[in-house]
């Protein structure tokens, strides 16, 4: 999937033609593969330091599928070919049927990206504007069926002691295994006992910012990137690798009767519970289209540890108007049992954008509870509210050396969530003036010019201490405020 500073071909494959999600499949001159998902969500890919104008969502590169690829240079350029098997790829269950498709060439010398159809900037969606592989009939997936067994032992050799004999343990066998089935084109069943991941690759590291935000690591089983879209949830109320070491678990992803749907259910190993038990999963996320790019979301997690229980319950939507108005909300409840003690807690959100040619406008507001849990999912830091606006005008002149320039203001506050609730002060203020550049040849420029100021938080602190005069001891209460100014500036070459 690392090819994402070569030329490459892009394929964007809507086999339900819904003009919201799509099957990613990306080939540089080589036939160097990547490929992925776009479920379009209103959540822009540009914006900030170092971007000339803001662009499409981009598409999660976790997914693998089994596809082949060749590429290989020619005079003036260079040639691709891409098959696809139906067995890799959902698809509609009618007779006859239409997908959504278009082909994208990205030129990294010039910074510029080609599309088959006529695509416009001024759209809130992506893939509303793809074209048709219309009169598709007598598709056939075949049979679907994987069996991948796994068997695999440890042993360990250590000396009895100084001088002693060198001894050796375990070698015992554990047996596992997973299983894929197609129900239908549209309907998968995955099924797995005591898997073995040993062959996923490490998380690449990261650094803390901001240390009262948790970092986020990216699932990368495959058991569980299978289908990984029918899962995809805001604020990350779905997040799999919260169960650590599974001994069942089962899925169905898909379509059925009209819904997009995921539905998972898995029991986690003794090594994860607070009380010896086995931890139980459950996961069920509906979503239903409402026309080109709208649609409404429902979302259940479960979690059981013996006696402790955690349950979300949510529902989101998105609706695009005339093509450039998108709106967005989400809401869900969460009900925490640990040890008889009971938490119920809300967290929600919604938000506004205009996608115009030229100026572009957001809004969005949002808030975590400070009681909000969530056992299934990944919350980087609860307990906080926020809002944000940003106002961005972009010239563009085709031809010209300056060949876009974008101005954004960006506006941002954040809340301790019980002072947002009571209406008192903000915690953390952030003014951020933005200028970006794009010239002939895939340069850019930008500068930007921040004001902010952050608020001291308790949280952090409370068990922090100093040493006072005498060597008493004395809780740490930090200044009220720290102000920051300060400024970037970026520059970027064609790769």
């Amino acid at each position: 999937d690392r090819i994402g500073n070569d030329d490459q071909v892009q394929l964007f494959l809507s086999t339900f033609n819904d003009g919201r999600q799509a099957t990613f499949f990306a080939v540089n001159p080589f036939g160097v593969q990547a490929d992925g998902a776009l479920n379009e969500n209103g959540r822009t890919a540009c914006g900030g330091f170092n971007c000339a104008v803001a662009t499409r969502e981009a598409p999660d590169l976790s997914q693998d599928f089994v596809w082949e690829s060749k590429g290989r240079m020619v005079p003036g350029g260079y040639e691709v070919e891409i098959r696809i098997p139906f067995k890799s790829i959902r698809f509609q269950a009618g007779d006859s049927q239409a997908w959504g498709i278009n082909v994208l060439r990205v030129v990294q010398r010039s910074g510029q990206e080609q599309t088959w159809t006529p695509v416009v900037r001024a759209a809130a969606s992506f893939l509303s504007q793809s074209g048709q592989l219309a009169g598709l009939s007598a598709l056939r997936r075949g049979t679907v069926v994987d069996l991948i067994p796994t068997i695999t032992s440890v042993v360990n050799g250590a000396a009895t002691g100084p001088g002693g004999k060198w001894e050796y343990g375990g070698g015992d066998p554990e047996i596992g295994g997973t299983a894929r089935w197609g129900i239908t084109p549209n309907l998968t069943l995955n099924a797995t006992a005591n898997p073995d991941f040993s062959q996923v690759e490490s998380d690449v590291g990261q650094f803390a910012f901001d240390p009262r935000q948790a970092l986020f690591f990216p699932e990368r089983r495959p058991f569980f990137l299978e289908g990984l879209e029918q899962f995809d949830a805001p604020n990350r109320l779905v997040h799999t690798r919260r169960i650590v070491q599974p001994v069942l678990a089962n899925k169905v992803t898909g379509r059925a009767f009209g819904t997009q749907l995921g539905v998972l259910a898995a029991a986690d190993d003794r090594i994860a519970s607070r009380h010896g038990d086995t931890p139980l999963f459950g996961v069920m996320r509906l979503t239903r289209d409402l026309g080109p790019g709208s649609r409404i979301g429902m979302l259940w997690t479960e979690q059981a540890d013996g006696p402790d229980r955690n349950r979300v319950l949510g529902i989101d939507g998105r609706v695009v108007l005339g093509g450039v108005h998108s709106f967005t909300f989400d809401g869900a409840i969460a009900r925490d049992v640990v040890d008889g003690a009971v938490t119920t807690a809300p967290i929600w959100g919604a938000g506004y954008s205009l996608n115009g040619r030229t100026f572009r406008a957001r809004y969005s507001a949002s808030g975590i509870a400070s009681d909000f849990r969530t056992r299934t999912g990944f919350i980087s830091r609860p307990g906080i509210a926020r809002a944000n606006i940003a106002h961005s005008l972009t010239r563009l002149k085709e031809g010209a050396a300056l060949e876009s320039l974008t101005g954004e203001v960006v506006l941002d506050g954040t809340w301790q969530y019980d002072d947002f609730v009571a209406g008192r002060g903000i915690q953390d203020r952030k003014l951020h003036f933005n200028v970006n550049s794009r010239w002939r040849g895939g340069w850019r420029a930008g500068v930007s010019w921040l004001e902010e100021s952050f608020g001291f938080d308790p949280l952090i602190y409370r068990n922090h201490a100093i040493q006072g005069p005498g060597g008493e001891v004395l809780p740490f209460v930090g200044t009220p405020r720290l102000p920051n100014r300060d400024y970037v500036v970026t520059v970027g070459s064609p790769a």
